[in-house]
Parts: structure tokens; C-alpha cells; sequence
């Protein structure tokens, strides 16, 4: 798992870690039931204070995503992962359907949106 924290950037480290944890469970990265590194390891391999990942580890408990078993580690939560996925699959079609309707309040033309849509996608309508 590899992490960026810009210690320079608007949004806290803690955040920073947690949305970078919770992208590799969401990806596959980390797998169910895997083994995250510990508070101290994960730190230190990010060179911020255990504080932070200790943040960030808690929001990931509370959100459902990690799990802590005493004197074991704390590991990636199998039954949560397609929940999370399908609640930031609405949140995006909803901010997509804010967008578009937006732009179309500003007289936008549906092709220029689908020529925008192709370009991320590459022309392809199987991805």
C-alpha cells in the first residue's frame, strides 16, 4: 500500500491516510481480513505522529471498513466493502446528476457532455 500525505495541503493527514486506506480496500489493494501495518509502523512508514494514523484508523472502524482484535492487529473488513462501494457509487451518480443538471441550465449541449464522457473513457463503452 502506498501512501501520499502532503503535510502542505488543505486537508488534515488524518484524512489524507484514512481516504488512502479506504481507496486500496475499495480497489482491492487490500484484501478481506488482510493485516494492516500497526499505528507504530504505519507512523513511522508515513513519517507523521501515531495520533494521526491512530485517527485515521478509528474513522475506518467507525465507517465499517477495519476491525481491531487485541493483542492480534487490526485487519480489512470483508462484509463492508460492498456496501461502502455501492454508497460511493450513489454519491457520485448524484453529484454527476447535480452537475449535468447544471450544465444544462446553462444551455450546455448533451453532445459536448457525451464528447466529454468518451474522452475519459476513451472512446470505449465497455469500461
Amino acid at each position: 500500500m502506498n501512501l501520499f500525505i502532503d503535510a502542505a495541503g488543505n486537508k488534515p493527514m488524518y484524512e489524507q491516510v484514512k481516504d488512502g486506506i479506504k481507496e486500496a480496500i475499495l480497489n482491492g489493494e487490500l484484501k478481506a481480513n488482510q493485516l494492516m501495518p500497526s499505528v507504530r509502523q504505519l507512523a513511522a512508514d508515513l513519517n507523521v505522529s501515531m495520533i494521526t494514523t491512530k485517527r485515521a484508523y478509528s474513522d475506518l472502524e467507525t465507517e465499517g471498513l477495519i476491525y481491531t482484535v487485541a493483542g492480534k492487529g487490526t485487519f480489512v473488513k470483508a462484509d463492508n466493502i460492498a456496501a461502502v462501494q455501492e454508497k460511493q457509487l450513489n454519491d457520485a451518480l448524484e453529484d454527476f446528476r447535480k452537475k449535468t443538471e447544471n450544465l444544462k441550465k446553462l444551455s450546455v449541449p448533451k453532445e459536448k457532455l457525451i464528447e466529454e464522457i468518451e474522452k475519459i473513457y476513451g472512446g470505449n463503452e465497455n469500461e
